[in-house]
């Protein structure tokens, strides 16, 4: 439990932990956090402890791939290096911000309770140092301890109660603006004893709507928490809460991610699109059919599965997906999926060489199932990171799926165009596939823009998403040239008032359109604090 109201800022908890672990500049395992209220001479500076909160139900555990992440048995959430691959997942997936990549073992680490000097009897670093008694800790579950007495006793909070991970750190004496990251204006100047350094990781700033804004502008207003500290006093001007010093969080994941969705779901498309020509009659005695289609697709499976590792802090420990695998994480069971596609892949690709076009066909149908589950499992690893919850979105499933099938459709148009022939039946198909992966994806556009938001995180990176930093990203790539222009393209060649070369054209539209929404989406999710 961090008692608020003892606690003087001095940083002892930081530098004890640091000490004790060896923790590199950089990088924390608990620091803390300051803001500041009120307008001269009238003014307040308050301090917030924050570190991993060793939930009950943690998120990270669950997501992450190699069980590097573990619950004791004592409850603490602990680590273990050297089965980490760095795949960032648990940052994604921890509400608090707790998590980090060591700078010198490319791992990550957090607080774990410091369960080399509990398990002889001694009480954490940061307890022991700090001076003023703010920082308590035992055992919860014995109601004779100390701990377990103030948190029955006391009105204590605890952070993002919503996300129920049933935290086990405990604030007493807080109000929203010490624990909730969106209820103080964000440092946007770089703080106290730090300059401010411009970049894309910037807090974005851009106005919110006031008509469903709160009075920060943080749309405080949105579902309110009703176990949430009591609200902020903005004194007799209204002048919000500030962050002036906090530590730094950059984005965890990136354009490899990003563009990683788009290489999965071209492969997985191809295949979409090759069944939809079948059912419309096309001829699969031909090179497309027979081993060009599960050779390109296999292709852009191996580059899916190029970016996979080299997003990894440790590539070198790759293997460990398949070796030491968590079934729980979708990372896992994505592994299990790639695996099972590239097998199918070369199956169809032998079957093709030597002519077998029964078994083609036969592969083809089966290969479909294993190309949605291909196209669609990183809306259930997304769904694993509960810390973002733009990502936890009901429509992101259906959302790649069509962008999988408008890729696959404009791919398939582009390579026979580029003189792999098919005939008129598969090219009909081909731009009827890209126009309706294309119109899907404008129709599931419109119910993201259109729905009620539950979440105050939501709201705030959808603004970031449309009206904020990642705008021209979504509107003019992710939109236009994803949605619109492959759309219209695709029915004008599929009722033949355009040539197959048009559909060519809205194919790469589609495909970098899809890129541009993807990985707006990807940052957007990210760019709202937890911390």
């Amino acid at each position: 439990m961090i008692d608020q109201d003892s606690c003087i800022g001095c940083h002892a908890c930081t530098v004890a932990c640091k000490t004790e672990h060896d923790v590199p500049l950089g990088v924390n395992r608990t620091w803390v956090k300051y803001v500041e209220k009120g307008e001269w001479p009238e003014t307040k500076r308050f301090f917030s402890v924050m570190r991993c909160n060793h939930c009950t139900d943690a998120p990270c555990v669950e997501i992450c791939p190699t069980k590097a992440l573990f619950k004791r048995e004592d409850g603490i959430v602990d680590f273990d290096t050297d089965r980490c691959i760095g795949c960032k997942s648990c940052m994604q997936a921890c509400p608090y911000d707790a998590l980090y990549i060591d700078p010198g073992e490319h791992t990550a680490q957090k607080c774990n309770y410091c369960v080399h000097r509990v398990e002889v009897g001694i009480e954490p670093a940061c307890v022991v140092v700090c001076p003023e008694q703010a920082i308590i800790a035992g055992d919860l579950d014995d109601p004779d301890s100390y701990i377990s007495q103030v948190v029955a006793t006391e009105q204590v909070f605890v952070r993002a109660p919503e996300q129920g991970t049933k935290p086990n750190l405990f604030y007493k004496g807080a109000d929203e603006a010490n624990i909730d990251p969106l209820h103080a204006d964000p440092m946007t100047d770089g703080g106290i004893w730090r300059d401010p350094v411009g970049s894309w990781l910037s807090v974005d700033l851009t106005p919110r709507d006031e008509a469903v804004a709160g009075p920060i502008g943080n749309l405080n207003e949105v579902a309110p928490n009703p176990t949430a500290p009591p609200g902020i006093d903005y004194g007799k001007r209204g002048t919000p809460p500030r962050v002036v010093y906090n530590a730094s969080h950059p984005m965890p994941w990136g354009w490899r991610v990003s563009s990683y969705f788009l290489t999965k779901g071209i492969a997985a498309g191809l295949i979409v699109a090759l069944a939809m020509a079948d059912l419309a009659g096309a001829a699969l005695d031909n090179a497309w059919a027979r081993w060009v289609t599960p050779l390109v697709a296999g292709l852009f499976l191996a580059l899916t599965g190029v970016l996979l590792v080299w997003d990894l802090k440790r590539p070198d420990r790759f293997y460990y997906l398949l070796t030491k695998g968590n079934t729980s994480s979708w990372l896992v069971r994505g592994a299990w999926i790639l695996t099972a596609f590239a097998v199918l892949m070369g199956v169809w690709f032998f079957a093709g060489v030597a002519g077998a076009d029964s078994l083609v066909r036969v592969v083809l149908w089966i290969s479909v199932p294993a190309a949605l589950a291909l196209a669609g499992y990183t809306a259930f690893l997304f769904g694993q990171a509960e810390a973002r919850d733009l990502w936890q979105s009901p429509t992101l499933l259906w959302h790649m799926l069509a962008g999988a099938i408008a890729a696959g459709g404009g791919v398939a148009l582009l390579l026979t165009q580029l003189g792999i022939g098919v005939d008129e039946t598969a090219t009909t198909a081909f731009a009827w596939t890209l126009a309706g992966g294309a119109i899907a994806l404008g129709l599931i556009a419109m119910v993201e823009l259109t729905a009620k938001h539950p979440t105050r995180n939501i709201a705030d990176a959808m603004h970031h998403l449309t009206r904020g930093q990642f705008s021209a990203e979504w509107w003019f790539g992710g939109l236009a040239l994803g949605v619109v222009v492959p759309a219209v393209l695709g029915v004008l060649v599929a009722t033949g008032v355009a040539d197959p070369w048009a559909g060519a054209v809205g194919g790469l539209a589609a495909a970098a359109g899809i890129w541009f929404a993807d990985d707006a989406f990807v940052k957007a999710g990210q760019s709202v604090p937890l911390s």
